[in-house]
């Protein structure tokens, strides 16, 4: 027993902890339990879905523009004079028909002129009279009988003049319309240089302008209906109301806006003639207009469309991509058409939420 004990005493330690550690490893796997399988099941995720429905869209664009008026004249003095009468209706906002009294300059002067010239022109009529009958029985010379004709179309023509600023005595308004910016006065000395003493303002015949980026006139350009006829919603807010007005497109700018870039647009506004608008220029107002009509599109929400270039649909509980092309917009959705139209039918279900997991084949239940 000493000579085993002595044995083993020489034997090198480190090939005993080998030894030691392959029993040990032979101790546990003789006695170590079989491992359990685990099964992961796949997971499915929740997803929101739009019914495919191919169809004619013609979205309706949001605008803004401002109101004007297609007449707007300056009333200026035609002769010099005090003003001594002055409209019932020539003031701020006053609404005057055409050819209604709008301010009288004192016509003294002008009546005397008229009746001074009128004297003188009979008294030549009379002497070219005298001098057509001394023509004709050959007692002057027909220099004579022209001379006399001569001051005779000019006497006229003088006439006319002073018949004129007599008249011009007078202003009427030129059209029916809305007094504005008046500056005029009984009493007051009004002068034809440059001398305002109001404005009018045709309010019978007022337009919209806006203005539509490049992009937008391309699609109505694009577009199977004309730019010019187009009908135009026009709501100006006064307080808590809303006043509803209708109007058609009728020219465009002539040139590009330098500060926007886009294209100046006129649309008539559609009036009661028979009836006072309250309506004026200057408003701000809202518009609504249609724009580019899409044929046989796919209407979807704009979280529906993966890297602008393709969509997911179900089948068979799983995703499958769509290439896609957008065609247009409205509002907050996406007008789209496949590229293989095969692929998207109508009645599929395509998910309108961003999902991070998304991708070919992937599991998703319909929430």
């Amino acid at each position: 027993m000493k000579e085993y004990i002595d044995k083993i005493k020489r034997v090198n330690p480190t090939v005993l902890l080998l030894a030691g550690t392959f029993l040990v490893i032979l101790l546990l796997r003789a006695t170590k339990d079989d491992p359990e399988v685990l099964v992961i099941q796949e997971k499915s995720w929740p997803v929101s879905v739009v019914e495919v429905q191919y169809g004619d869209v013609q979205p309706i664009v949001s605008l803004f523009g401002e109101v004007i008026t297609s007449r707007r004249s300056e009333l200026r003095a035609r002769v010099g004079g005090q003003v001594i009468q002055v409209g019932e209706n020539f003031k701020e906002g006053a609404v005057v028909k055409k050819g209604e009294l709008l301010l009288r300059v004192d016509n003294f002067e002008y009546k005397n002129s008229v009746t001074e010239e009128t004297a003188k022109l009979e008294v030549m009529n009379r002497d070219f009279e005298r001098a057509d009958e001394l023509f004709k029985q050959g007692s002057i010379s027909e220099q004579f009988r022209d001379n006399a004709l001569l001051e005779k179309i000019q006497q006229e023509l003088v006439l006319s003049e002073a018949e004129k600023d007599l008249r011009d005595a007078d202003l009427f308004a030129p059209f029916d319309g809305v007094i504005n910016d008046v500056q005029a006065t009984l009493g007051k000395q009004v002068s034809t240089f440059n001398d305002k003493i109001g404005e009018i303002i045709d309010i019978k015949n007022m337009e919209v302008r806006f203005s539509i980026s490049k992009a937008q006139y391309g699609r109505l350009l694009e577009d199977e209906s004309q730019i010019l006829g187009r009908a135009i919603e026009m709501r100006w807010t006064v307080g808590q109301k809303d006043l509803v007005f209708n109007a058609s497109i009728s020219r465009v700018g002539a040139e590009i806006t330098s500060n926007t870039g886009g294209v100046n647009i006129f649309a008539n506004i559609e009036l009661d003639k028979e009836q006072e608008t309250p309506l004026r220029p200057g408003a701000f107002v809202r518009l609504r207009m249609p724009d580019k009509s899409y044929k046989s599109v796919i209407s979807i929400p704009e979280t529906a469309v993966y890297e602008d270039q393709y969509v997911y649909i179900i089948k068979d509980q799983r995703l499958r991509k769509a290439m896609i092309e957008i065609s247009g917009y409205d509002q907050s959705s996406v007008l789209i058409r496949p590229k293989d139209k095969l692929i998207i039918q109508d009645g599929d279900l395509i998910i309108t939420n961003q999902l991070r997991e998304a991708g070919e084949g992937v599991k998703v239940d319909i929430i």
